[in-house]
């Protein structure tokens, strides 16, 4: 065979044999690049994932969680205390429910459903005036004979300004009918018995933030 024809030859089995190796290599690196962008798909997908939960764990934990009932009725430790002064006629001259109701009007205390109380603010419950005996309202009455002031200390605020209040319109009372002025435990009023009243007020007005200007 002609020389020439042979490298011919040669040289075509070495194209195809190139060829192949060629298309081999292509194909390598395709799936290997498949593989790459599966596996960077897969790495966000899962980045995203979690960004989606984090957000999600953030929401949760910036949610406002409605207080169930029972977290709401908190017990005032206030509960049931009172400040109390009581105003004792003398027997043989007891005022006149008609003569009391004006001075305590003048006073800005009010009559309703029995007993007596001073107006009501936002801040400030008031004090309530009531018979002293039993049924303990006044409906009925003709004429008076032993008075309670009633502050109670529950839910209270500026409680030293309303005990103020109630002290000065006790004396007045006592002063206009020549009542006798008692503390809680039915002995005369004196100056330690307020100044106890007062620290007591001052304690919890110091408690709720109340402060008299």
């Amino acid at each position: 065979m002609n020389p020439i024809y042979q490298y011919i030859i040669y040289a075509i089995f070495a194209l195809i044999l190139l060829g192949i190796l060629a298309y081999k290599l292509y194909k390598t690196y395709q799936e290997r690049g498949d593989i790459k962008l599966s596996k960077d798909l897969g790495d966000r997908f899962k980045f995203l994932k979690k960004e989606e939960a984090e957000e999600k764990n953030e929401q949760e934990v910036n949610e406002i969680r409605v207080p169930k009932q029972a977290e709401l009725n908190l017990i005032d430790e206030n509960e049931g205390k009172l400040i109390v002064l009581h105003l004792a006629a003398k027997l043989d001259k007891k005022p006149k429910l008609e003569v009391i109701k004006q001075k305590l009007q003048v006073n800005e205390i009010i009559y309703k459903d029995g007993y007596f109380e001073s107006e009501d603010s936002a801040n400030n419950q008031g004090f309530k005036i009531l018979n002293g005996e039993v049924p303990g309202k006044f409906d009925g009455l003709e004429t008076v004979s032993f008075l309670t002031v009633v502050l109670h200390l529950k839910g209270q605020r500026n409680v030293m300004k309303t005990f103020d209040e109630m002290l000065k319109v006790s004396r007045k009372v006592a002063e206009a009918f020549e009542m006798k002025l008692l503390d809680d435990n039915d002995n005369p009023l004196t100056e330690q018995a307020i100044n106890n009243y007062r620290d007591t007020a001052n304690k919890i007005d110091l408690k709720t933030g109340s402060y008299v200007s």
